[in-house]
């Protein structure tokens, strides 16, 4: 299930959904005309840039709901981000995508009780795994910047990890109160490529992650971000692409 915070928002994704579900059938159907260059290829590459919070910030110290056990963080409001990703060309104007991100949202040190001296110390991992579409509104435009605009959705996934342990018990309960959290939400976003030889793109790209888990992950429920990446990408035909021609 998509959850939308608000009905403007519910609004917008469903109508730029539509719009570019109605329009896929038409734009799918130039693929053949489209010329030997950068609209004829596949792409697959990498992005890295900033992961700016959209969401909550949890305290200082959070306590742990029904036990003695509290959490101490150490978030920041922008962190690294880095994604991999592979796009289908469809026609000049459409590509598929698929994606897989991974940004640490910072430090958790876990203390599960005040009394005894015993500490494990980690940090939060957010994975966005996403599907989405690039709809490039200027077609088979031949200038040197190609915008595009995305949306989609798909699995975010986050994970309080434990990498070392101090204490009494460290032996025994390594992995006690890791946790995790999945949400499904969409992801809207926008940028431009820039073709620098017949296979080799950059691009710009920025993306707005709405992720709001059912319960609470070290104290929040809120992860949203918007991403600001640069990308690097492989630019290819397939061998079945090329019997075509």
């Amino acid at each position: 299930m998509i959850y939308l915070k608000t009905p403007r928002q519910s609004v917008v994704v469903l109508t730029v959904l539509g719009l570019l579900l109605a329009a896929a059938p038409a734009l799918a159907g130039n693929a053949d005309e489209s010329k030997d260059g950068f609209h004829a290829r596949h792409q697959v590459g990498a992005r890295i840039g900033g992961w700016s919070n959209q969401g909550a910030s949890p305290a200082d110290s959070v306590q742990d709901a029904g036990s003695l056990a509290y959490y101490l963080t150490d978030f920041s409001e922008a962190n690294f981000y880095l994604e991999g990703f592979a796009a289908y060309r469809i026609s000049p104007y459409l590509m598929g995508e698929i994606s897989l991100g991974i940004v640490s949202r910072g430090d958790v040190t876990l203390v599960p009780d005040p009394n005894l001296d015993s500490r494990r110390y980690g940090g939060l991992l957010v994975y966005p795994i996403l599907a989405k579409v690039k709809l490039y509104p200027l077609g088979d435009y031949s200038g040197k910047f190609h915008p595009f605009v995305t949306a989609g959705g798909g699995l975010y996934y986050a994970r309080h990890d434990v990498q070392i342990v101090s204490g009494y018990d460290a032996f025994y309960n390594y992995y006690f109160e890791e946790d995790s959290k999945t949400s499904f939400s969409y992801v809207l976003g926008g940028g431009f490529d820039w073709p620098v030889a017949p296979m080799v793109g950059l691009e710009f790209n920025v993306q707005y992650m709405p992720i709001d888990f059912s319960s609470n992950l070290v104290g929040i429920q809120d992860y949203g971000s918007l991403t600001f990446t640069v990308g690097v990408k492989y630019l290819f035909q397939s061998t079945s692409d090329k019997s075509k021609r």
